[in-house]
């Protein structure tokens, strides 16, 4: 059976009669690597076929269903058919036309992609696959037009009628005359990142921005005749489970465990979108998450994606303070406070009883949706699913219990106890593409013991489906360089090595934005901070005294603790001052798990460094010297 990356429940339950004629034929005919999507969106027009169907053996085919009786169908010529209905006479475009304009227009935008194109010989600058088109006219029989001037319209061979869609059908023969729709017809089988290609081209919603230098101007600035950019590796589309996941999300609560790098923020982004085009005036979407820094980069790519203030994306506490000053709720002021954190304490406090007495109303937010929900204590939980409108309970949380780098000791709860009714709606994503295979290992290996454990992940449903798994992240095999550690003599020194790099890198090419040294706390950065000045190295850092808040299209070297980077990644990533590691008050397992945050930030290499001795700089060398072993081994294995 094909795949239905929409879900083949939810894709039947939007049909109207022809089309789910249509879409069953297709379910117990296509073989199981045809991918097959109803009524969406595809191009930088936005056009939206009845089906579209990528095979990897014929190519891609566009099918427009009309669901039309022979009495209704008056007359047609190549761009109009008129039809009888109980308003009366209609015109309508052809079908066909509208069928062949839609593909003729994706053929065009996917030519100019030289990875989908001959690079030489006759058909140089022709697409490598095939590609056609046609209609279903699912309720015409070929009897019924037998004799008219029908076939002079829609030929037999650009058609399918009634007849094709009857159960009785042989599969096989229906293969015939399925893939006889298409204009040209030859031999080529599509590889996957060729299919991922194509999936770019024709779903611009699944297309990720380089977060290297988090340009978010992305798609929406783009008009229908701009030259699409380069699609340059796997990090830049879904993969088929997210796209699946991402477009099955239904109303009620969810949620989507992921380990890091698989997805889970770009598919809370694609979410968003969706919902903000159906939020009512005065009732936003809400998105939550921890950190400041991944606020404003969810932020950046709404915005970049064309959403307005129907989408509104807060820090929690950020949140809370909106309630206290709109509601006038009776708080300390924040420059009284003395204990930063009981401050913070006592705002969630307030907020909280204000919701628990309905001074601040519940049901306020259309939809929200919760990023690094780890991070969040169970009283947060509570009070999210109180802000959602009961009308839609449209909640999606999303969790990795392996990044709790907050909270000092492992939760243990059921999403029940919190109010999360997500039994049967939860989602598990363990493929790992933000990392090459040397970075994920060497992560893991150095967080080895603290990311197994946990209830056993299940997806979609079961008994064990409410409680809190840790996901082990599975490598997409993307290959890289392998981390390395430099050792200074002192602060001074390890500065000095961290921006020699620094240097290097940006003369080889590597914009300055696509680089990040990430440091255990502010004032380890002062030493790195002079030592790129000294270079006339632009730099943005956490530390500087007048820092609000990154400009991210600024050209320059980003300077973050290791806890602000959550969420972000670069494709040059420096973990700076391990040697600080683990701090006075924290365990040395609250430290690996930090350290396993950060280093899975970096996309293409990892660089770490220290300037003296600790249990963290240990197990760095330590596994540094088994991950080349490892990979050495494979090389030899590989070569023999």
């Amino acid at each position: 059976m094909a795949l239905f990356p929409q879900g083949l429940t939810n894709v039947d339950q939007r049909c109207n009669a022809g089309e789910r004629r249509v879409l069953h034929q297709l379910k117990r005919c296509l073989d199981d690597d045809c991918l097959v999507w109803h009524d969406v969106p595809i191009g930088p027009r936005a056009r939206q076929p009845d089906f579209v169907v990528l095979s990897p053996r014929q190519g891609v085919l566009l099918l427009e269903v009309k669901d039309w009786r022979r009495s209704t169908l008056v007359g047609a010529t190549r761009d109009r058919a008129e039809l009888q209905t109980a308003r009366g006479r209609v015109t309508e475009a052809n079908p066909l036309r509208q069928a062949r304009d839609v593909a003729l227009e994706l053929v065009d935008l996917m030519q100019r992609d030289p990875a989908l194109v001959h690079a030489e010989g006759p058909f140089r600058g022709k697409l490598l696959f095939p590609y056609g088109f046609g209609v279903v006219f699912s309720r015409l029989t070929r009897d019924e037009v037998a004799g008219s001037d029908f076939g002079e319209v829609f030929p037999a061979h650009q058609v399918l009628m009634r007849d094709d869609l009857e159960e009785s059908v042989d599969a096989g023969e229906f293969h015939k005359r399925l893939w006889g729709l298409f204009t040209v017809s030859y031999p080529h089988t599509l590889t996957l990142p060729q299919r991922d290609r194509i999936r770019w081209h024709l779903f611009p919603e699944l297309r990720l921005p380089a977060q290297g230098a988090l340009d978010f101007s992305g798609d929406a600035a783009q008009g229908p005749d701009t030259a699409p950019p380069p699609l340059p590796d796997l990090l830049q589309v879904m993969d088929l489970q997210q796209e699946q996941v991402a477009r099955t999300l239904g109303e009620g609560h969810r949620v989507i465990h992921g380990a890091a790098g698989s997805g889970k923020t770009m598919i809370l982004v694609y979410r968003a979108q969706l919902l903000a085009a159906a939020a009512r005036p005065g009732q936003p979407v809400l998105v939550l998450c921890f950190n400041r820094t991944l606020a404003d980069r969810i932020d950046a790519a709404l915005r970049g994606r064309g959403v307005d203030e129907r989408v509104q994306v807060r820090t929690f506490h950020s949140w809370c303070q909106d309630v206290v000053a709109s509601y006038q709720l009776r708080l300390p002021p924040p420059q009284a406070r003395g204990d930063r954190e009981a401050w913070y304490e006592e705002l969630v406090r307030t907020v909280e009883r204000a919701l628990e007495t309905g001074f601040v109303p519940g049901g306020q937010y259309s939809a929200l949706l919760v990023d690094e929900a780890h991070d969040f204590d169970d009283a947060w939980l509570r009070m999210a699913v109180r802000l959602v409108d009961p009308a839609t309970s449209s909640l999606l949380v999303l969790y990795d219990d392996a990044q709790s780098i907050y909270r000092r000791k492992r939760r243990r709860f059921s999403f029940a106890s919190v109010g999360i009714e997500a039994r049967g709606r939860t989602s598990i994503l363990r493929m790992n593409y933000r990392n090459t295979a040397e970075v994920l290992a060497l992560a893991v290996h150095c967080a080895q013991g603290l990311l197994e454990g946990g209830e056993p992940a299940r997806e979609g449903g079961g008994d064990g489906d409410d409680a809190v798994p840790r996901v082990l992240p599975a490598s997409a095999g993307r290959r890289g360089a392998l981390p390395v550690l430099v050792q200074g003599r002192d602060a001074r020194e390890e500065a000095e090595l961290v921006a020699e790099r620094i240097e290097r890198a940006h003369a080889a090419g590597r914009p300055l934005e696509e680089m990040a040294v990430l440091c255990r706390t502010r004032y380890l950065m002062k030493p790195f901070e002079a030592a790129l000045a000294r270079r006339r190295i632009a730099v943005q850092s956490m530390n500087a005294q007048a820092f609000r808040r990154f400009d991210w299209q600024r050209a320059s070297v980003k300077l973050l603790t290791l806890h602000s980077a959550k969420g972000l990644e670069f494709p040059l990533v420096f973990v700076a001052g391990l040697q600080a590691m683990p701090m006075a008050n924290e365990s040395i397992d609250e430290a690996l798990q930090l350290l396993y945050v950060a280093m899975t930030r970096a996309t293409h290499e990892l660089v770490l460094s220290a300037h003296g001795r600790s249990p963290v700089v240990e197990r760095v060398h330590t596994s540094l010297a088994e991950v080349a072993r490892r990979f050495a081994a494979r090389a030899d294995t590989a070569a023999g």
